[in-house]
């Protein structure tokens, strides 16, 4: 299991360090792909044996909303408001009709990973765009290592057994601690800045990456399933690598939109 990890981790943080320096537009292009597989792939995981006409069509409309996104097509509050209702409608209404049907499902793995995943993209709009998505990876990936270490060493106190049994206080506050320090010093060695007191926003990207990570878990359960799929050995699927990414860029883009000097 490690060394599988280990080979995933030495192609793939490769591979987004290519991505990050691709061109605007090819990295957009890049993104929506990943996203829509991301998508195709949560709701093959929900529906194994349906055929795959259902699961590429969810991928192709939230690649076709990133899309959208990156014209400047105004969606941002609907969308958002679209996938409040129904995620709620999913996780803390399991008997609701919407819960129950193939079409709530396939509504929700657009919304989730096209809503969310939009804002990678706009995030790499903005002026110094790539240098704040080398802070949004820095934050995300020093949460989960320190969350993991501190978790494994120290953790006694669980955090959140009904959505995720392994996980405890002592390794959500490593995670905190360590997730802000990065994004701090990543921004900070890249020579960005936030206005004044906004730089204490930092503190909400490792609190965005782990309530990215209950959220995918939550859907999970919901879901009845381990893992997303077995596409990337060792880790599980696609969007179970992203989860936390998605919500920490939500977090990232908007503090960049309001704070940025």
């Amino acid at each position: 299991m490690l060394t599988q990890r280990l080979l995933v981790a030495a192609v793939g943080l490769p591979a987004l360090a290519l991505l990050i320096w691709l061109p605007e537009r090819a990295f957009s292009i890049a993104v929506a792909f990943i996203l829509g597989v991301a998508a195709a792939e949560m709701v093959r995981a929900l529906v194994p044996d349906r055929p795959w006409s259902i699961p590429l069509s969810a991928g192709v409309v939230t690649a076709l909303y990133v899309a959208l996104a990156r014209s400047g097509f105004e969606s941002t509050e609907w969308s958002f408001l679209a996938l409040t209702a129904v995620v709620l409608a999913l996780i803390l209404r399991p008997n609701a009709r919407l819960a129950q049907s193939l079409g709530g499902w396939w509504m929700t793995a657009c919304l989730y990973v096209g809503v969310f995943g939009s804002h990678l993209v706009l995030l790499r709009l903005e002026p110094e765009g790539q240098r704040w998505l080398i802070v949004l990876l820095a934050a995300t990936f020093a949460t989960d290592t320190g969350a993991y270490a501190v978790g494994r060493l120290w953790g006694r106190h669980l955090f959140m057994p009904s959505v995720s049994p392994k996980k405890t206080w002592e390794g959500a506050i490593g995670g905190l601690v360590a997730g802000a320090a990065a994004g701090f010093g990543a921004a900070l060695a890249l020579g960005l800045e936030l206005e004044g007191a906004a730089s204490a926003g930092y503190l909400l990207l490792p609190v965005a990456a782990i309530a990215g990570d209950l959220l995918e878990s939550a859907l999970k359960r919901r879901m009845d399933v381990k893992d997303m799929s077995n596409l990337l050995p060792g880790h599980g699927g696609l969007l179970d690598r992203l989860d936390s990414i998605l919500l920490v860029g939500v977090c990232l883009y908007w503090m960049v939109r309001w704070f940025q000097v």
